[in-house]
């Protein structure tokens, strides 16, 4: 069988439906957009599925509005649901996760002279291009969908263990995504367990633990041994951005921005300040030096930029000085029996051992690859979308189009899958304005035919 859309969204996170929800709000009441994605966790992903209210947003609630043209939604929605914060506040993800819901569900609800918006239970594997200059989407459940516009918002997958080789004798001890089940449930209480990355997952990953009352030591490593920062309880006005594309290079850049977060109160003000330039700067660099900061600035700029919220970091600092969380700098190395658990070697300056009863990859979201995705792989090898070079997502324009000639169907890219083109493309903020522009494109191109 066979479906048809006017717009077909593949994806089931967070862009996805807000692509989707500026879509019924842009496009003429004959359209048929399709959302093709599990229905279960719709919109949540990874980020906002947790139930457990120890986990909080990283951004305050009065940035967290789902409509780029209306950024006071959520608190909005927050005060029509009885709960108690404002703007100021990091609610629990959870409730944010309700919230995507809603509005979702809200959307679905009004059918009066609006465009028709079709759940597909299910996950796009591949695609073609169609002799009508679309795309012909082949999906999980052995159906096919065409659409004449696409927009591609599948997201990012979570990083591998760094290491080469996982023996098979160590695999029962190794939890490769901290997500995918309760790992923790089969933790021992009372025994030490290493936490690989030193991110947000990892802090993530603490909190659960904590929560659980787990009595054992914590250990955590990364290359570089950095913990995300800490957002303060108030925030800091930005100051205005004092980096420029012409800036000079990155060591340049770098020096300008520690000198000018040393000449006020709270750095934090500086580096906000940078968010309505960051892809300008991004967009004006060259290859090489693009490849320069990833390879030696991005563990630090990622720490500063991306946040902890106040209650959070409170509780982490708590775990370090009480000695339950140590961290350590450098990398994973060999894995290896040893007792009831596992010995784990980390090379840094010094090489040393640590015992753990599991070993827990929290690495974080992997660049988006088109080799990862069985349908990138299959859009790119038929010539219809290209990777980006340094393996963040896919080349697309400035509006977030797929590079196009006249035999080739009309697609969009969202979130991470365009990191290479506009490098800030993760948090809400940013999702929440692309989402707007490219529903304002494909509204254009479809009704123009």
């Amino acid at each position: 069988m066979t479906m048809h859309a006017d717009v077909a969204v593949i994806g089931s996170g967070f862009s996805a439906v807000a692509l989707s929800l500026n879509l019924l709000d842009l496009m003429p009441a004959s359209a048929q957009v399709s959302l093709v994605g599990p229905e279960a966790g719709l919109g949540r992903g990874i980020a906002y599925s947790t139930r457990n209210e120890a986990l909080l947003l990283n951004v305050p609630a009065g940035r967290m509005g789902l409509f780029a043209d209306r950024p006071d939604h959520f608190v909005a929605w927050l005060k029509e649901n009885d709960f108690r914060a404002g703007p100021d506040d990091f609610v629990p993800r959870r409730v944010y996760g309700d919230y995507i819901a809603d509005c979702l569900q809200a959307a679905r609800r009004r059918t009066g002279n609006r465009p028709a918006l079709t759940v597909v239970d299910t996950v796009a594997l591949g695609a073609e291009a169609a002799q009508d200059g679309g795309l012909l989407f082949h999906l999980s459940n052995g159906e096919r969908l065409s659409s004449p516009v696409a927009a591609l918002c599948t997201g990012a997958g979570t990083r591998r263990l760094p290491l080469e080789t996982v023996p098979d004798a160590v695999r029962p001890f190794v939890v490769d995504d901290p997500w995918a089940d309760a790992w923790w449930e089969r933790l021992p209480m009372e025994g030490d367990v290493l936490l690989v990355g030193t991110g947000l997952t990892m802090v993530d990953q603490c909190l659960v633990l904590a929560e659980r009352g787990f009595k054992g030591r914590i250990h955590a490593v990364s290359r570089h041994g950095l913990l995300p920062q800490a957002h303060l309880d108030r925030r800091a006005d930005p100051v205005p951005a004092m980096l420029a594309p012409d800036g000079g290079e990155v060591s340049q850049m770098l020096f300008a921005l520690r000198r000018a977060a040393g000449d006020v109160p709270d750095w934090r003000a500086v580096m906000d300040g940078l968010r309505p330039v960051t892809q300008v700067l991004w967009k004006a660099w060259s290859p090489e030096r693009r490849a320069r900061f990833l390879r030696h600035a991005s563990a630090y700029w990622n720490v500063h930029r991306h946040r902890m919220a106040p209650a959070v970091a409170k509780r982490i600092a708590a775990l370090r000085d009480g000695g339950r969380l140590i961290v350590h700098r450098g990398r994973l190395g060999a894995l290896r029996l040893e007792g009831a658990g596992l010995a784990a070697d980390i090379v840094g300056r010094e090489k040393t051992s640590v015992a753990a009863a599991m070993v827990v990859n929290c690495t974080g979201f992997d660049r988006c690859t088109v080799e990862a995705s069985p349908l990138l792989s299959s859009l790119a090898a038929q010539g219809v979308l290209c990777a980006d070079p340094r393996g963040l997502g896919i080349l697309v324009d400035e509006g977030s189009a797929v590079p196009s000639g006249a035999d080739r169907p009309r697609l969009y890219a969202l979130g991470p899958l365009t990191a290479g083109r506009h490098f800030e493309i993760t948090a809400v903020p940013d999702i929440r304005q692309q989402a707007l522009s490219v529903a304002r494109a494909i509204s254009a191109a479809v009704a123009c035919g």
